[in-house]
């Protein structure tokens, strides 16, 4: 692939991009998103160096013949970054600075910098920071490297050494500080979340910049934040969703997923996360025009797995269908910019809600004004009907549970004549 070109008055970093395959496979569409990410992050891609091994080098993951390739190609375009489409060790980290005397960016290293400067909410900065803690403590050792003393006994305890205990210990304090803090915020996202609980709750999952947050605002009438880049969205953005002639819903987008989510940011994330594991019903968005869609697809299904959500119920949505691509055999064809779909998209959302309701036939023998009108306002209604007594006929379903459904029919004066769930 060829080199990236910068634009004039760009101040992006140039980096050399180094993507290995373990095992037999294409670089290309590692390539281009390991691309995007080095753009998200503010970087430019001034050279692609490609491998393929049986297993990684203990030592400097690559081997010293390419590592000595990539200080050559490095220095011949004056950079003084190499990213890494792996995660490496903090000694692999160590040798391969040494070797290519430059500064070397693992993918989460990567993805955790762009999480940080993405994030906008108190909340999201708190979790980044206690990730991006949690991943360069155990790697604080190799950043001291070039201080440590080899033996034993007087004289080998180093400044350096000291140095680097120092960092240890400050580091596990503000880690103590970060999950208490967070803590706190969750209490409070629990009580949110709480109140909320008798309302069936809709999440939008999928991968990076598939369009979730364009279709949120699309079927909310919202206004989102929308960006063309990869993990635009940290935090959850929760909205009612009105299903026409049903009630009403809770939509939520959150996170986009990516290929080998560092595990530091699930755990980190694990609040935000809350909103797709609480799900009664998931919009599984995927980019249908994207080439390796099916593949893309198959990583969400694992990240769900992965956190938990493995077997909640969902709906595959295949998102901007605008841009034509091949149609897909199964889900439902949408454009989040176009509103194509969005009507096909709804009703299957209002189907899949009202089979998981249970329905009631209420008869009331003499007219009731006030439990009528709370079963209006708080049951779908598919059918009501007057009596020769004046009285009425309810075919219908709480939308938060029949408990107070059934007492207050049982107090309406004594005049429940029927209350029976539908086979």
């Amino acid at each position: 692939m060829a080199s990236m070109e910068r634009t004039p008055g760009d101040s992006s970093e140039n980096v050399v991009l180094v993507t290995v395959w373990i095992g037999r496979g294409s670089h290309e569409g590692r390539d281009n998103e390991m691309a995007q990410l080095v753009r998200t992050a503010g970087g430019t891609v001034a050279d692609f160096i490609h491998q393929n091994l049986a297993k990684p080098d203990a030592g400097s993951f690559v081997g010293s013949g390419k590592a000595a390739e990539i200080a050559e190609r490095a220095k011949a375009q004056g950079v003084s970054t190499v990213v890494f489409d792996h995660n490496l060790t903090p000694g692999q980290v160590a040798r391969l600075e040494r070797i290519t005397e430059c500064k070397v960016v693992d993918r989460t290293e990567l993805i955790l910098a762009i999480f940080a400067q993405n994030a906008r909410t108190v909340q999201s900065r708190l979790q980044i920071e206690l990730a991006q803690l949690k991943y360069t403590l155990p790697r604080l050792s190799g950043m001291w490297h070039h201080f440590s003393r080899l033996g034993a006994g007087i004289g080998t305890r180093g400044p350096g050494e000291t140095q680097l205990e120092v960092d240890r210990r400050r580091a596990r304090t503000r880690i103590a500080v970060l999950e208490a803090r967070l803590a706190a915020l969750e209490t409070g996202s629990k009580l949110r979340r709480a109140a909320r609980s008798g309302m069936f709750k809709v999440s939008l999952v999928g991968y990076t910049n598939a369009g979730k947050s364009s279709l949120l605002n699309a079927l909310c009438n919202s206004s989102a934040l929308v960006e063309d880049k990869l993990f635009a969205t940290l935090d959850t953005t929760s909205r009612r969703l009105v299903l026409p002639g049903s009630g009403t819903v809770l939509l939520s987008d959150t996170v986009g997923f990516i290929e080998r989510l560092p595990e530091t940011l699930v755990a980190s994330f694990r609040s935000t996360l809350d909103a797709v594991r609480e799900a009664d019903l998931l919009l599984l968005v995927a980019d249908g025009n994207c080439p390796d869609r099916d593949e893309k697809l198959s990583i969400v299904t694992k990240t769900l797995e992965r956190i938990g959500a493995g077997d909640t119920p969902r709906i595959l949505v295949w998102n901007k269908s605008d841009l034509g691509g091949l149609p897909p055999s199964r889900g439902i064809s949408v454009s989040a910019l176009t509103g194509d779909g969005l009507n096909d998209l709804l009703d299957a959302v209002t189907i899949f809600w009202k089979n998981t309701l249970a329905w009631y036939t209420v008869t009331l023998d003499i007219p009731d004004g006030g439990l009528e009108n709370w079963i209006r306002r708080n049951c779908l209604v598919e059918s009501s009907v007057r009596t020769d007594s004046g009285g009425s006929v309810f075919h219908c379903a709480p939308v938060r549970g029949a408990g107070e459904l059934a007492a207050r029919v049982k107090a309406a004066s004594g005049r429940l004549l029927l209350m029976e769930a539908d086979s």
